[in-house]
């Protein structure tokens, strides 16, 4: 498991734990807008975490989230006026809620630039107008099926990191309510995570996908080790029966003769394509 991984839950925990308290230190210090502040600047990330993703129904967000970064702002800037207008404090403790505003912004600021993001090289396998490697990936009925497999016909491959991700479950409705459309241009869709077999026919029930789409398994990310789009340790803790590997989002459609005619290699887990930079492709 990757540090990162390692690391958000103890900082969402905290960032809930300076919430919660500094919402009980507002009641009991009769409305003292410094523990406000606290509260606004550690709890936005909480709130944006449980409310929004936690739906799965969301697809993707802005890279820096400015409507949540706004409300952290607001708190840490509330808790630093109050403490800093109160005249000379009585005792250190009387910083302690800007501290704590303060600490709930920098774990938002990790979220957002550091958690978030990938640090990948793009462009190395994936290149528009060359083919892909001729990778295989599981079929759910046990069979296998190769990029050469496919020539002859359009193709839109969309990585996902597995049935875990509201992001990558949101992404894949998105493209599945498009299947008529997809259809009629005659491209075959197919959707790929490194998750066990069985767990990707529960999604494939989930979304009730026609025929020309399907879910396959890339077994041991071979296919995403040679398209260089492995993320390393990066499934939560806690995610029992998954891989503690996964696949950076990606998203590749492919012309009748196989070559790339798209394909997007985000650097932000939070951040993947609308159908609408692709699907006029595709349908050329």
């Amino acid at each position: 498991m990757s540090l990162k991984s390692k690391l958000m839950m103890p900082m969402l925990g905290l960032s809930m734990l300076i919430t919660l308290g500094s919402l009980v230190m507002l009641a009991v210090s009769m409305g003292n807008f410094a523990w406000l502040g606290a509260a606004l600047a550690a709890g936005a990330l909480p709130v944006y975490m449980f409310a929004v993703m936690g739906r799965g129904e969301v697809a993707r967000t802005a890279a820096s989230l400015p409507v949540v970064q706004l409300v952290a702002a607001v708190g840490l800037a509330l808790a630093a006026w109050r403490v800093l207008s109160a005249g000379s404090p009585s005792s250190a403790l009387s910083y302690l809620p800007l501290g704590l505003a303060l600490a709930g912004y920098l774990v938002m600021q990790w979220y957002v630039w550091v958690y978030s993001r990938y640090g990948r090289q793009t462009g190395v396998t994936i290149v528009i107008g060359q083919n892909l490697p001729d990778v295989s990936f599981d079929r759910l009925d046990g069979g296998t099926l190769s990029i050469s497999d496919l020539k002859g016909s359009k193709v839109l491959i969309v990585f996902f990191r597995g049935n875990w991700c509201p992001l990558c479950t949101a992404q894949l409705r998105e493209v599945r309510d498009r299947a008529d459309t997809l259809a009629s241009a005659g491209v075959q869709v197919k959707f790929v995570s490194n998750q066990s077999a069985d767990l990707s026919r529960e999604l494939a029930g989930q979304l009730d996908l026609p025929g020309h789409m399907e879910i396959l398994v890339d077994t041991d990310l071979k296919a995403a080790s040679e398209l260089s789009i492995v993320d390393k340790g990066r499934t939560p803790p806690g995610m029992k029966g998954y891989p503690v590997d996964t696949v950076m989002a990606t998203v590749i459609a492919l012309d009748a003769e196989g070559k790339v005619t798209f394909g997007d290699e985000t650097d932000n887990y939070r951040v993947r394509p609308h159908p609408d930079s692709f699907m006029p492709i595709l349908a050329g």
